[in-house]
């Protein structure tokens, strides 16, 4: 199966990172696994970074032909470490503008910035789960704050929500990750009702960061289990809303449509 893109007008190719880029590699990468691959991956690993890096080489070939190259953890931008000292910022995905002249001086300009997270749908159910996932999406967003006070560009997070229900009789347990949990859990009990409740959920949360939207993608069988992989894009996050995030005040109020 192929993964190539075919020829774009200049109207058509990407200037910079946003919600719809994200959601239509996103889309893509569903695709360009063979059957049930992509469940065996979400069943035995951290799913995020295989998402993560199927999304950068779908993004990369959408870029081809413009100055904008695609960083999968990139380090370009200092930010500000614990101690006050500036400290290398492992960014997950990067839009990166393509200089003529190379210089340690300057950074070159970003277009726009994503990090990945996965949490189980089990994870994300109660009010404190949710409340656990936005701390974690809004910690990566205060990161992306340089040492020099300068907000990037375009921020997102992509936050996976990897569900599974049993589909045949025997289950290989003993190689899916963090399956007594699961069990313990309901986890492999539950109906697509939880992964719906997980869903929204996650996504009213995150709706005072800026706006959201949601997608799925058939993650297919494996292991004796079906996986679907649902998901939810935030951003782009504004700059005014990362100013209140890193100085602790409160974020305005956002009425649910």
């Amino acid at each position: 199966m192929t993964m190539e893109q075919p020829a774009r007008s200049a109207a058509e190719q990407p200037t910079s990172l946003t919600a719809q880029l994200l959601d239509d590699c996103i889309q893509s990468t569903g695709h360009a696994y063979t059957p049930g691959e992509l469940a065996y991956l979400a069943l035995t690993s951290q799913i995020e970074n295989p998402i993560r890096d199927r999304v950068a080489y779908q993004m990369h070939l959408r870029l081809h032909g413009t100055r904008l190259d695609v960083g999968r953890e990139w380090t370009g931008v200092d930010a500000e470490g614990q101690d006050g000292t500036p400290v290398a910022r492992r960014l997950d995905l990067a839009i990166v503008e393509r200089w003529g002249r190379r210089s340690r001086r300057y950074a070159p300009p970003v277009h726009g910035v994503a990090e990945f997270k996965a949490v189980r749908t089990s994870h994300a159910q109660t009010t404190s789960e949710l409340t656990r996932v936005y701390q974690l999406v809004t910690d990566d967003i205060i990161k992306c704050v340089s040492v020099d006070g300068v907000v990037l560009n375009a921020i997102h997070a992509v936050v996976l929500l990897p569900h599974a229900q049993i589909a045949r009789r025997n289950v290989a347990d003993h190689v899916i990750k963090d399956v007594f949990k699961l069990m313990w859990t309901g986890q492999l009990f539950q109906a697509d009702a939880a992964r719906e409740n997980a869903v929204a959920g996650l996504a009213a949360r995150l709706a005072p960061l800026g706006p959201v939207r949601t997608g799925m993608i058939d993650g297919g069988e494996a292991l004796g289990m079906r996986v679907t992989l649902p998901y939810v894009i935030l951003g782009p996050v504004a700059p005014e809303t990362v100013d209140a995030l890193t100085n602790n005040w409160q974020l305005p109020a956002v009425t649910p449509p």
